[in-house]
């Protein structure tokens, strides 16, 4: 029986665990269900009863209804990502994965809030979210160095995630701009094969 990853093109927290998937090298042990969390079919809100992408059910039929938690299932059950390091630099991987981590829930809650008719945003929450999202690009900017797009981490596959959708849906932002470091690290990572194979879609036209 195969991995089963309920899934979407266009979620971030769903596209970490299937950067990491690919990076992995386990792609034909995972099944991809893609679904819609506003419309979920029961099968969905079993594994996942908060309803909420991605969800895993592993070969035993247990589910995994997070993607921090369905990531540390994998880091533990398969190689093919570098591993934490030890001692201090533990924590400094750590602080720059929680990071970019806050940057895809600052991007999500913005897009959220602006899908309720413009008339009731609550703009003072929308300009915190925007706020917090460039100190974190600026954080990681400075310390971009640490980044590598040849042997990546949880911490490379969640900048890789948060960046990639800040391009999808919050284009607006220009997070590039005055951050010529975190963007020479993303340029390259931005071509690996994991990367490419989960783009969301294309806007329309």
């Amino acid at each position: 029986m195969k991995l089963k990853l309920y899934c979407s093109k266009t979620s971030p927290y769903a596209r970490k665990v299937r950067i990491a998937i690919v990076e992995m090298g386990i792609e034909d042990s995972v099944t991809e269900v893609h679904t819609d969390p506003f419309d979920a079919p029961p099968d969905f809100l079993i594994a996942n009863p908060l309803s909420k992408l991605p969800a895993l059910v592993t070969e035993r039929g247990d589910s995994l209804p997070d993607s921090a938690l369905i990531l540390d299932y994998l880091t533990h059950r398969y190689s093919g990502l570098a591993p934490l390091p030890r001692g201090s630099k533990r924590w400094e991987v750590l602080r720059r994965t929680k990071l970019a981590d806050g940057i895809l829930d600052g991007a999500v809650t913005t897009i959220m809030e602006k899908r309720r008719p413009e008339g009731i945003h609550y703009t003072p929450w929308l300009d915190r979210q925007a706020a917090a999202i460039q100190r974190a690009l600026d954080a990681l900017n400075t310390e971009a160095a640490f980044l590598t797009a040849d042997k990546p981490g949880l911490c490379e596959v969640t900048c890789g995630a948060a960046l990639g959708y800040l391009d999808f849906r919050m284009s607006y932002l220009d997070w590039r701009k005055g951050r010529a470091s975190l963007n020479a690290w993303y340029e390259p990572f931005s071509q690996r094969p994991s990367m490419l194979k989960t783009a969301p879609p294309a806007p329309s036209a």
